[in-house]
């Protein structure tokens, strides 16, 4: 479970989206597609406004998180409660990304590692014919259920498996054994498939579920801007088999409450291949 902590300062939308192209190396120039806010991402953000001013339900939202708090993690109780969804990629942006023709109605294998709610990955999953997903909680795997996932093992969903897209969004800066898991993709990436990804930066990994909240496997990224911890990151990749297919950056849009309609952290998103 990512914290989003932004205040509250206004912001244009398109700057989301903006990346420095004179930081970049000629590659990720070339690789970079750019985004912008679309019909879908204007919808999240306006539920999440209208949602916001539902007081009652707000006050319950804050009085069930302070009971609950003492017995469960704060994933839970969000896919308890139905509340906390997230926004990455519509899916007009992810087919701009992937590398599927805009508009297809499925062929191939999705998973989305980590899923959360569902939500997140729902919005382009359809992309794909078959949708599968893992999550370690129990409240949010009864959501993506109800939504169409097949829900596999959390340790072994891997093995023995090939998927045309895995998804992991926003799952790196946030398990302990990010390396493991990239390499565990790896292996479960079918022949032309692909890796897509998102990363918050600056990066800065929580793990929930560990008593000090550290990873055992900090990710080795460097620099200081958001384009120098994107190469620093895409070169890491590349060391453990991964060839950038493209990437873009888009805001990790989260519903709000009564301080904030809506909060927001800077993602870079990428489509990775892998490479001998």
């Amino acid at each position: 479970m990512t914290s989003f902590h932004q205040p509250c300062v206004p912001k244009l939308k398109e700057e989301w989206y903006r990346v420095d192209k004179s930081r970049l190396s000629p590659e990720m120039q070339q690789k970079f597609v750019q985004l912008g806010p679309d019909e879908e991402t204007q919808e999240f953000l306006s539920s999440s406004i209208d949602k916001s001013s539902w007081v009652w339900t707000q006050i319950w939202y804050l009085l069930a998180k302070a009971v609950l708090k003492h017995f469960w993690t704060i994933t839970d109780i969000n896919g308890w409660l139905g509340r906390g969804s997230m926004f990455v990629l519509s899916r007009a942006q992810a087919a701009a990304l992937l590398p599927v023709p805009s508009g297809t109605e499925g062929g191939g294998r999705l998973v989305d590692v980590g899923a959360g709610d569902g939500e997140v990955s729902r919005r382009f999953s359809r992309l794909y014919r078959d949708r599968y997903a893992t999550e370690i909680s129990a409240s949010m795997r009864k959501a993506l259920s109800g939504k169409g996932y097949v829900i596999l093992d959390t340790e072994d969903w891997w093995r023995g498996e090939q998927f045309d897209c895995v998804c992991m969004l926003n799952l790196v800066d946030r398990c302990s054994r990010a390396r493991t898991m990239l390499q565990q993709a790896r292996a479960a990436i079918a022949p032309r498939g692909v890796l897509l990804l998102a990363l918050v930066l600056p990066y800065k990994p929580y793990v929930e579920v560990t008593a000090d909240h550290k990873p055992e496997e900090r990710l080795p990224i460097t620099g200081v801007t958001f384009e120098e911890q994107a190469a620093s990151f895409v070169r890491f990749m590349a060391d453990i088999g991964f060839g950038l297919r493209s990437w873009a950056r888009a805001p990790y849009l989260c519903e709000g409450d009564f301080a904030q309609a809506y909060y927001w952290l800077d993602d870079s998103v990428y489509v990775f291949e892998p490479v001998s």
